[in-house]
Formats: C-alpha cells, sequence, structure tokens
C-alpha cells in the first residue's frame, strides 16, 4: 500500500518528458529561433581544407612534355571528346543526339585565350557545359590545357613551317 506515492512519483516524472517533443529546434533552410538560417555561408576569408594546396597546384603551369600530352589526350577523350569531337571542332557524339554544338577550339577567340580561362572553364563550366573540377584534378586540367593547345596548333600549322625532315615524313604519308 506504500508504494502508491512512489507511483504518483513516476507518472509525474515521465509526464514532464513530454516537454522535449515540444521544444525549440532548428531545420534546414529555415530560419532558426536564435542563428538565423541554418545553413549559413562560411565565414568571410575561410579557406576549405586543401584549397590552397589546389590553388598551388593550378597556379603553376607543369613542364610540357611527351607523357603530359599523352595524359591529356587521354583524359580529353574522356571528359571532352563526348562534346567537343576528338579534333576539338565541336563535332563529338552527342551534338548528334541533340545537344547544343559547343565551339571548335580552332576558333580565333579560344586560340587567343590565355590559359587561365580554358582551367576555369574546365573547372567552373560555361553556357550549356556544367563545370569538372570534382572529376578533373587540377594536373589533368594541365594536361588538358596541353592538349587542347596541341589541337589548336596541330590545325593551323602549315607544312613549309616544319623542318625539312618532319616535312618529308608528312609528305610520305599524305601521298
Amino acid at each position: 500500500m506504500k508504494s502508491w506515492p512512489l507511483l504518483v512519483l513516476m507518472a509525474l516524472l515521465v509526464s514532464a518528458c513530454d516537454d522535449m517533443s515540444r521544444q525549440a529546434k532548428t531545420r534546414e533552410y529555415r530560419p532558426g529561433p536564435l542563428i538565423g538560417n541554418v545553413q549559413r555561408d562560411p565565414p568571410v576569408g575561410s579557406v576549405d581544407r586543401g584549397q590552397l594546396a589546389q590553388q598551388a597546384r593550378l597556379a603553376q603551369r607543369p613542364p610540357l612534355d611527351a607523357a603530359l600530352l599523352e595524359r591529356g589526350q587521354q583524359r580529353f577523350e574522356i571528359y571532352c571528346a563526348p562534346c567537343h569531337g576528338l579534333s576539338g571542332q565541336g563535332d563529338g557524339i552527342v551534338v548528334s543526339r541533340g545537344f547544343p554544338t559547343p565551339p571548335a577550339f580552332t576558333q580565333a577567340r579560344l586560340i587567343a585565350a590565355p590559359d587561365a580561362y580554358l582551367l576555369q572553364v574546365i573547372a567552373q563550366g560555361h553556357g550549356q557545359m556544367f563545370g569538372y573540377a570534382a572529376r578533373v584534378a587540377p594536373a589533368d586540367r594541365w594536361a588538358i590545357v596541353a592538349h587542347i593547345r596541341a589541337l589548336q596548333l596541330g590545325q593551323h600549322l602549315s607544312l613549309s613551317s616544319l623542318p625539312a625532315r618532319e616535312r618529308q615524313a608528312v609528305q610520305g604519308q599524305l601521298r
């Protein structure tokens, strides 16, 4: 019989737990009661982890060699050729499926464009093209730019500008 005060006390304690379901809380993408918008921009001047190292890799052009050009060709064929085509003329396979034609890399404005512009377009996209920053590493972006420059040079190169030995080799292949 003396257990009824204990039961009443337990009932009161359990009923007090209901306040947890009605407490103030913040939900995503909604203003909070104390701090404003829950999904806020990072503080001004903050740097993402690894961002400084990535910017350092992008700031310095790697030395131009056969390995860089080969890597650039591989990455270009994977990421760029479906839209821009293997020759960079904007005649990729997706264009035949109804996608908008991208610009040819042999346009005068793209030949004159600085490498930094091409790096930015690869990373952030332009027009209908989405950015590849999450898919293409900074070193591979430089390799793709090197391959694009090789495509531009190869399509605007005249035979008379080649050394005699290379010119004869090319003329022998054309016959």
